[in-house]
């Protein structure tokens, strides 16, 4: 590496730690932390099954799956009293990882913005903000995902055992896991999609037994429960919804109209450029974590009561297939541009932590236009999926 790319990247790098020191001495958002706190503190005094079992839902008022809680246990044990910081700190490495990860792709990549990509990537404000000043831990379920993706082919049990505790880590892991079985259906050898299938089978009949005789709990409980859990058009997620409506689509309920069935419709007719993909061209790492990226971006557009924060494993995805594509880069960028601001516009109006904004983002015609970006880069990004579905290069 030349003496300039090493200078770019110490700096890169300290920017990015900087930023993220900045953002773990912010409040955050309260509730979602304390709710991690709490969560992983009973783990730690009573055991797992004091949280998971029984009747957990109702008894412990817990709709979230196992795996985050478990890892914020295993963290907790570490201090004698765990603090907001110190909870922080644990999504925040598994940022560093995607960090760490993507920029080794990037490295190795002949991509002409490649010193340009590389910044934003280590730098990323707006995955820095959800994990180091929100809390939140969609890190842990992007790294699993990631990981999983890149030993696609290589070991596929191995990547099926990953991409399981991305499901046991956020309910939304069913899209990425959706794209991987059906990038193993369309594979020449079928055998793979078939073995997989049935390792998976084993997974979830391994849990249930596990739930079942150690807790008396149902080990689906948190999945069910927390889907249509929020009946708003949008819990304040820039998008077609917020487009339409602005910010009363926070207090429309999908349920006067046919908004639901609406918004549903639409993220399904959007996955057909998915499919011409996954038919006509061969799959590798690149274009799978583009599939998944594209169909976690439009999950985030169309249906209605989706919060703000499920753009996380849309653009953490979507980084190395960027550096493959400039048209993907563009969407890159703007995507990074505007989950900032919507985030940060969430985070500062339900918990004002940043002194130097008064006004309440969430209103006005900016989040429209943001939404309307957001919109834009949807169907922009499966008219590139179709359009590459017919080109010359890799066909099966």
């Amino acid at each position: 590496m030349k003496i300039n790319s090493c200078i770019f990247l110490i700096v890169s790098v300290f920017l990015s730690l900087f930023l993220r020191v900045y953002f773990l001495n912010k409040s955050g958002y309260l509730f979602d932390i304390n709710c991690f706190l709490e969560w992983g503190g009973k783990i730690n005094e009573s055991g797992f099954w004091s949280l998971f079992g029984g009747d957990y839902y109702q008894d412990n008022g817990i709709d979230y799956p196992p795996l985050v809680p478990l890892i914020c246990s295993w963290w907790f044990s570490l201090v004698s009293q765990p603090t907001v910081l110190f909870y922080k700190i644990l999504p925040t490495i598994f940022e560093l990882g995607l960090i760490g990860i993507n920029s080794y792709y990037i490295l190795k990549s002949n991509f002409k913005f490649k010193n340009l990509l590389l910044f934003v990537v280590i730098v990323q404000p707006a995955l820095g903000l959800v994990t180091s000043a929100w809390g939140q831990v969609d890190s842990i379920m992007a790294l699993l995902i990631l990981s999983g993706f890149i030993f696609w082919e290589k070991n596929f049990f191995l990547a099926s055992l990953l991409l399981f505790l991305s499901f046991l880590a956020k309910p939304q892991a069913v899209i990425a896991i959706f794209i991987y079985f059906l990038s193993l259906l369309f594979r020449k050898n079928k055998r793979d999609f078939f073995v997989q299938g049935g390792f998976w089978l084993l997974l979830f009949a391994l849990m249930i037994l596990i739930f079942h005789f150690f807790g008396g709990s149902n080990f689906f409980d948190p999945y069910t429960t927390s889907v249509g859990r929020y009946t708003n058009l949008s819990l304040n997620a820039f998008n077609l919804w917020w487009l339409i409506f602005k910010d009363g689509a926070w207090s429309m309920n999908d349920t006067l109209g046919p908004y639901k069935a609406i918004g549903l419709s639409l993220f399904a007719v959007f996955h057909v450029p998915v499919l011409i993909f996954a038919i006509r061209r061969k799959i590798n790492l690149q274009s799978l974590l583009m599939l998944t990226s594209y169909s976690y971006l439009i999950f985030f557009v169309f249906p209605t009561q989706i919060h703000e924060r499920y753009l996380f494993p849309s653009l953490a995805l979507l980084t190395i297939p960027s550096a493959y594509s400039n048209l993907l880069f563009a969407f890159y960028i703007a995507l990074s541009a505007t989950f900032f601001y919507n985030c940060f516009a969430v985070l500062q109006s339900v918990y004002p932590q940043f002194d130097f904004v008064s006004e309440n983002l969430l209103r006005g015609d900016f989040p429209v236009a943001i939404s309307f970006i957001n919109v834009l880069t949807a169907i922009f990004f499966a008219y590139y999926l179709i359009n590459e579905s017919f080109g010359k290069n890799q066909k099966k």
